[in-house]
């Protein structure tokens, strides 16, 4: 795209979604723009990406294949405003699931894009060796990494900013890297992103990253963003009042002091927590690895992500005992579940060693515990022959280690969850859907999870639709979670399909889903001022939901398209009851079996597919011939 033409896009304020696309394989760098019209139908970010997947990768490619392509996205809002804005998503068929995934983190890497003069970036192909792609000031480079690869990811983003001439603090620029992990192409590996251990976990991305040879992104400019709305101080009065507003929130304030963990104590005390691999819901020693007990004793620094309102990031420390490391580690909620109540593990200085040692190696700690807790169970049971028990970290480091560089029986786990309970017989040891592993809340006792997660078009997810902001915070409205009624069934059902929709806004425009927590929060009534303040649209709160749930459609498509994972099934532990803790008694099934129904009506959906008659209502016609 030419400067000319640059400088008209920003003076006539036109919303364009620039992107550059970098094929690994040919060298070839090209530029593209997408215009209004179609940021109108997708915004940004997930919803962007996922339509552009399903229009271009291939159906039935391996994802390590070089057909196969990584798309990096911000959003039209992205480090626009302190809104908690700068998000980014990656898209990309999943080596984990078969199909497509989006995993989302902050940090400053979406800012710094939008900064260096674009909106996305598409990496197809495959480098003959180790590779880094720098975005500097609008112009793309792919620069040579085989002095980098092997680095963890800590050392890669270290060694990556100096090569591109940014050295010190990692926040001078935007970086993304993978570690050890995604370079053997174990299926849950991550992508980290910069200021500080941000993960994009979810799905395998890192390895489909290692299976192209690229190491890193390196993105800064200095690109002006205010100079994309139309009205500079009325666009930074208005968002700024509602950055007051979220700043203001209880939910924000808390998640401030404690961080996401904040929750731990809280799922645990109504029977949610999943322990020891879903056997029950409800963790005797979860006082220990709780929010309020870390940050007691372990929490070092407190900060956010670039334009961010609520600075949620606990970095931790542990500086004696066996589990002592050096430096810093980033922990959340659902880390300090996967490698300390699933494997029940009470040890809090063992959960944040873990912690620090996934980050570094490059997993997505969701999968990471998982497929941790698959294993123990398969050992307790005879078919795994290692010595692994119930609440002992001490051989998980070894194990950590050895499924980074697919060493040993670290090859089968390097695998994940999904395939070696498969493997080892045991596919009831797989507590998941569409071949990724649940996180940390038990749909028996928090019951919008019995429909939100097996429902997720990615699979194992509980940011799709986090059923918590109703049953626990009673945001929109308090459902009660363990209620099972024809009316709370129906309550259910309708706030789950919103919340997909609101969601996929959010991966899209892009902001943080820590914004829809309290009542005081971001919701679509907002977006849509935001949007017409700043590029003098005239979209409605109820249009934005609609493209929502064209998002939502779309993704479900690339599950038709492939041939696989179409059908919502909720795996045979969850219709066990829980054993012990307040949810007691209580099974998924109910809420599953005639929720789906109510689900499916609600969508438009039969059997888990669109209907024509849906597509044709979302604008989708192009897409009828995958029905």
């Amino acid at each position: 795209m030419t400067t000319i033409f640059k400088n008209l896009v920003d003076v006539l304020h036109m919303v364009v979604f620039r992107v550059v696309r970098v094929d690994l394989s040919t060298q070839k760098i090209t530029e593209e723009v997408y215009k209004e019209d179609l940021v109108r139908r997708f915004l940004g970010g997930r919803g962007l990406a996922s339509y552009l997947a399903l229009k271009e990768i291939p159906r039935g490619i391996d994802p390590y294949s070089p057909s196969n392509k990584l798309y990096i996205f911000a959003g039209p809002l992205s480090g626009l405003a302190t809104l908690a804005t700068s998000r980014i998503t990656v898209v990309t068929k999943s080596p984990l699931t078969g199909s497509l995934t989006h995993t989302n983190a902050g940090g400053n890497f979406a800012y710094m894009l939008r900064k260096a003069g674009y909106e996305g970036i598409i990496v197809e192909g495959k480098a003959e060796e180790p590779v880094y792609i720098l975005i500097k000031e609008g112009e793309v480079s792919i620069r040579p990494a085989k002095h980098i690869w092997g680095k963890w990811t800590g050392a890669a983003t270290k060694a990556l900013l100096e090569d591109a001439g940014f050295e010190g603090d990692e926040r001078k620029a935007g970086v993304a890297t993978i570690g050890p992990a995604g370079e053997n192409l174990s299926r849950i590996a991550g992508i980290r992103f910069s200021d500080y251990e941000r993960f994009a976990g979810r799905g395998g991305a890192g390895a489909v990253m290692g299976s192209k040879r690229l190491k890193g992104i390196v993105v800064w400019g200095t690109r002006d963003l205010y100079s994309l709305v139309v009205d500079r101080r009325r666009w930074i009065e208005e968002s700024g009042k509602l950055a007051q507003r979220l700043a203001n929130a209880g939910t924000s304030k808390a998640l401030h002091t404690y961080g996401t963990n904040l929750l731990m104590n809280i799922i645990n005390a109504v029977g949610g927590l999943p322990t020891r691999n879903f056997e029950t819901g409800y963790f005797e020693e979860a006082e220990k690895i709780s929010g309020e007990h870390i940050k007691q004793n372990y929490v070092a620094e407190v900060h956010g992500c670039a334009q961010c309102p609520i600075a949620c990031t606990q970095m931790v420390e542990v500086k004696s005992g066996p589990y002592k490391f050096i430096g810093k580690a980033k922990y959340e909620y659902e880390s300090t579940w996967s490698l300390g109540a699933n494997l029940g593990n009470g040890n809090p200085e063992a959960v944040l060693k873990l912690i620090k040692l996934a980050n570094e190696l490059g997993f997505d700690t969701i999968s990471l515990g998982n497929t941790l807790a698959t294993a123990i169970e398969l050992a307790k049971k005879g078919k795994l022959n290692i010595p692994l028990e119930w609440g002992d970290p001490a051989p998980l480091i070894d194990l950590v280690y050895k499924m980074a560089y697919r060493d040993g029986i670290g090859d089968d786990l390097a695998e994940g969850d999904y395939r070696l309970a498969m493997k080892y017989g045991e596919p009831e040891a797989f507590v998941g859907s569409r071949g990724q592993g649940f996180p940390a809340y038990d749909p028996r006792a928090l019951k919008g999870f019995a429909l939100s997660y097996v429902t997720a078009n990615r699979g194992g997810d509980h940011l799709e639709a986090y059923s918590p902001t109703w049953e626990v915070l009673g945001v929109p409205e308090k459902v009660d979670p363990l209620c099972e009624s024809p009316e709370c069934i129906k309550k259910q059902v309708k706030l789950v399909v919103y919340a997909q929709h609101l969601m996929a806004l959010s991966d899209s425009v892009t902001f943080c889903k820590f914004d829809t927590l309290d009542k005081d929060g971001l919701f679509e009534r907002d977006l849509a001022h935001l949007f017409n303040v700043g590029f003098g649209w005239d979209v409605t709160p109820e249009e934005l939901l609609t493209i929502g749930e064209r998002i939502f459609n779309v993704e479900r498509l690339f599950h038709v398209k492939e041939g696989r994972w179409v059908k919502d099934e909720l795996p045979p532990r969850l219709r066990k009851e829980i054993p012990t803790g307040p949810a007691k008694g209580h099974s998924a099934v109910k809420m599953f079996e005639e929720g789906i129904k109510e689900y499916y009506a609600a969508r438009g959906w039969v059997d888990g597919k669109p209907t024509y008659e849906t597509l044709r209502r979302l604008g989708l016609e192009e897409f009828q011939h995958l029905l």
